[in-house]
């Protein structure tokens, strides 16, 4: 029988990041992926034809750029093992049907003109105005989001302790859109401001939205977004280069079937192969806990009846995404001008009523018709993405995950006719469209949970962020700082603080797992 002394579950970007760690403490670790590949999500595949390299989930690496595992280089991904980013000055762009764009530079003083442009000087001084009042609060809750979360009542407290912190939990609880309207008066910057927050699959008009206004907005001019060299699986080969390099051991095509339990406590897993792995000391998971306790799944009857319909009645997002990958044998002429093409990402929105509408159609499970999708032509910033003069174009249209008329299952129905309906929208904005797609793989929410599991119910960044799912809440209050009730069975991942997307927040509860094992973190990263 193989033994190690951890085993992780999983080699999505997170369980790779506690695997490299554990790896460099000297841990004899086994990462157990059920893919043929590293990563979960966080891959880079020639989807289209030979030579284009598009990324299956996250495209964009942002908050992971203020994460110590990038920001101090502690596993010298970036020294050793090759990984590079490119970081564009403009970091993302809404445009409207009229040609206009507001422009959201790194520079704030480039960000406030372009605003100043599009919808009047009124709003640019307001934006500087928010930007100000955002930012004292920011750096405390991206510090936050790398470290293991307190107890959620003494967060509180700390924030109802002085007059920021009070700002904070103001946000908690109004939108992202109530905000933008006691901000701005142009609609045009009311949907620039609020889209940010829909990346995290939200419906902006949610309440607690305007949370991830404290992160998003002061992060676009202070932690600037990047875009991984060669494609955003980089991330997932670098952190694999340095798990192998430091003695770990990473399986492939190696599905966990059942956590292995003796006297309380985990000692390994049993693959579906039926091979089973001793762990000497702990077992880590980096899947949804949903796809891990319950009857039928890999650990049963480990959890208090209560314990367990609080794990079945895990939130999802709001909506899902879908993704289609287009091979362009040209570059796009955005009707707004050239300037977007420097944008690291590109939100089309119609008009305010018509952007608002599309997310009341999701509500009732049925398709927009006004469709506003996230849009990436990678290979203008990155020309390793693609063939000499050809280009990548990743665009992310919305949708509902339970249709109203015929489940999830209906994605399979719909699937080429809605990617075209987002396409002819887009083509709105971009005037040679037609032209210069010569392919394109559509994913579906339904295919992305076929392809990875761990997508539950399509969700791609894990359980939904609502703020009673954060925190040392999330996924669960019983789980929320990575234990669980089975002695040596850790969690971690996108269903853990602080959720998901690329943050990096595998490193969030490392120091802690290594205590727990009776290793010092910090003679570790020295």
């Amino acid at each position: 029988m193989r033994e190690h002394d951890v085993i992780v579950i999983g080699g999505g970007h997170n369980g790779l990041i506690a695997a490299g760690y554990l790896a460099k403490a000297g841990v004899d670790v086994c990462v157990c992926e059920a893919l043929d590949e590293v990563g979960g999500d966080i891959v880079t595949n020639e989807l289209t034809l030979p030579g284009f390299k598009h990324d299956r989930g996250a495209t964009m690496h942002g908050v992971i750029q203020g994460n110590p595992l990038l920001a101090n280089d502690e596993l010298e991904l970036k020294s050793k093992y090759g990984l590079k980013y490119i970081y564009p000055e403009l970091s993302f762009a809404t445009t409207f049907p009229d040609g206009t764009a507001i422009c959201s530079y790194v520079d704030i003083d480039k960000t406030c003109a372009s605003i100043a442009k599009t919808c009047g000087q009124r709003d640019a001084d307001a934006y500087r105005g928010l930007f100000e009042a955002l930012n004292p609060a920011s750096a405390f809750i991206n510090a936050g989001s790398f470290s293991e979360p307190p107890a959620f009542g003494a967060m509180m407290a700390q924030f109802d302790s002085n007059p920021i912190g009070r700002n904070v939990i103001e946000s908690m609880f109004k939108s992202a859109y109530e905000v933008a309207c006691d901000w701005f008066e142009d609609p045009k910057m009311i949907m620039h401001i609020t889209k940010m927050c829909t990346e995290m699959f939200f419906n902006p008009e949610d309440k607690g939205t305007a949370f991830y206004l404290y992160m998003l907005i002061p992060a676009a001019h202070m932690a600037p977004y990047a875009l991984p060299v060669g494609g955003s699986g980089e991330l997932s080969n670098a952190l694999a280069r340095c798990v192998e390099d430091n003695g770990g051991t990473i399986l492939l095509n190696s599905p966990v079937e059942k956590i292995t339990v003796s006297q309380g406590a985990a000692t390994g897993v049993v693959l579906k192969s039926g091979e089973e792995i001793k762990a000497r000391k702990r077992v880590l998971s980096s899947v949804d806990p949903r796809l891990m306790f319950g009857e039928g799944r890999m650990i049963e009857g480990a959890l208090e009846p209560s314990v367990q319909q609080k794990i079945d009645r895990i939130a999802d997002p709001f909506n899902v995404g879908m993704m289609i990958h287009c091979a362009l044998d040209g570059v796009p002429k955005w009707s707004a001008g050239d300037e977007l093409l420097g944008a690291l990402m590109v939100e089309p929105c119609p008009n305010l009523d018509a952007y608002r509408a599309e997310f009341d159609a999701i509500r009732y499970g049925r398709l927009p018709q006004e469709v506003c999708p996230l849009v990436c032509t990678q290979s203008l910033l990155d020309p390793s993405r693609a063939p000499q003069g050809k280009h990548t174009l990743y665009v992310g249209p919305y949708g509902p995950w339970n249709f109203a008329d015929g489940g999830p299952d209906r994605w399979d129905e719909v699937k080429e006719s809605y990617a075209d309906l987002t396409m002819r929208n887009l083509s709105q904005y971009i005037t040679n469209l037609d032209e210069i797609v010569i392919d394109r793989f559509v994913d579906t929410p339904l295919d992305m949970e076929r392809w990875n599991p761990n997508n539950v119910h399509g969700g791609v960044t894990g359980p939904a962020s609502y703020m009673y799912q954060m925190f040392s809440n999330r996924p669960i209050t019983e789980m929320g700082r990575y234990r669980t009730p089975v002695e040596n069975l850790w969690i971690c991942g996108m269903a853990t603080h602080p959720s998901g997307g690329v943050t990096g927040g595998a490193r969030a509860m490392v120091p802690s797992f290594l205590e727990d094992m009776g290793i010092d973190f910090e003679d570790v990263i020295d």
